[in-house]
């Protein structure tokens, strides 16, 4: 380890113990080289020890990646992150790695080494696929016969295959709404792992956002009807065509009128103010139910955060967060705050300019 005096010029004890308890802790390969890619210290448990950086990197079967190191060296940044696939020769399969690579300067910005970590992520990439399999489950298997159930019950309540009595017919519509309850949590499941999983890509155009609210008040009807609510929309000055993506909008508008439903009481109003605020569309949502603190409402657009009682469902704070990454998307902002002698607000803003 003394050797590590020539790398570093400061207290090399201290730095000697943390490095020590990192490579204790490290499931990786930790490495430090001199300016000349010469091993001085490492706790390599899967690459297998050498003497040179570049011979541990010879291992691994992708091409050109002493000339990117190379050129890293003499470039300005202080980061390299590789992908590579390392040649395990003993169990004779290719092993998925991250490679990362940091200068290390000292006090006249001179390179005098490098800190290198190799990290297997193997389990990282199973996991991925499990998730994309999930999220095929979501899209195929489990989508499409929820759509069919709802479009048979439907046209059955349509009386398309004749009349039926008050007792069955309350109790298809009650099958239907959990049909159609399932279809939202899967639709919010999609958008919350494409986030994840997928560059968002927002399918913008010029839409009229009032008539969009009137569509989706109208299509959550049945919700409102439940519980005996009514929707109050209030315009506030002139609203233009705003550019957006229509379908990912029209997903954060019905999660904002079914969460106002949930909170609200019976028999009561549920607002929608729109308003135009110089460059911004700014649409609130108030709801009709209990009021909470500052600091919990600040929380209800994280992921999976429950907030006492009122935000309790994981489902919730799903919907609120998929809200949320679908209004940054579009360079907006989010935001709750209680409204005095109501319930509670959720507002969102949408750049005219955009």
């Amino acid at each position: 380890m003394n050797l590590i005096n020539s790398v570093f010029n400061k207290d090399v004890e201290l730095f000697e113990n943390l490095i020590i308890n990192i490579a204790k802790y490290s499931t990786g390969d930790l490495i430090i080289t001199d300016d000349k890619f010469n091993i001085i210290y490492h706790n390599i448990k899967q690459t297998g020890y050498k003497s040179n950086l570049f011979e541990i990197t010879d291992s691994f079967i992708n091409e050109n990646i002493r000339i990117n190191i190379e050129n890293f060296k003499n470039s300005n940044n202080n980061h390299l992150y590789l992908k590579l696939l390392f040649n395990d020769e003993n169990n004779s399969q290719n092993i998925p790695m991250d490679v990362h690579i940091c200068k290390i300067m000292n006090k006249k910005n001179k390179i005098t080494g490098f800190l290198v970590i190799i990290q297997d992520i193997t389990q990282e990439i199973k996991n991925r696929i499990q998730k994309e399999t999930f999220i095929d489950i979501l899209s195929h298997d489990l989508k499409t016969p929820i759509r069919a159930n709802i479009q048979i019950l439907e046209l059955i309540l349509n009386n398309k295959f004749g009349n039926m009595n008050n007792n069955l017919k309350q109790i298809l519509d009650e099958v239907l709404n959990s049909c159609r309850f399932m279809n939202y949590m899967t639709d919010n499941l999609l958008i919350k792992y494409k986030n994840e999983f997928e560059a968002y890509e927002l399918q913008k155009q010029p839409c009229s956002i009032i008539n969009l609210i009137k569509d989706i008040c109208l299509n959550l009807n049945y919700i409102l009807k439940r519980k005996k609510q009514n929707v109050e929309l209030i315009i506030k000055g002139k609203i233009e065509n705003i550019n957006i993506d229509k379908t990912e909008i029209s997903k954060v508008l019905n999660n904002l009128i079914i969460n106002a439903s949930e909170q609200s009481k019976e028999n009561s109003n549920i607002i929608i103010k729109v308003e135009n605020n110089k460059n911004n569309l700014i649409i609130t949502f108030t709801d009709n139910g209990k009021q909470e603190s500052k600091g919990k409402l600040d929380k209800i657009f994280e992921e999976y955060i429950a907030c006492s009682n009122k935000f309790r469902k994981v489902g919730f704070s799903l919907e609120l967060y998929n809200c949320r990454k679908i209004i940054e998307a579009h360079n907006g902002q989010i935001y709750a705050q209680n409204e005095k002698n109501y319930g509670t607000s959720i507002s969102f803003s949408l750049p005219y300019a955009n």
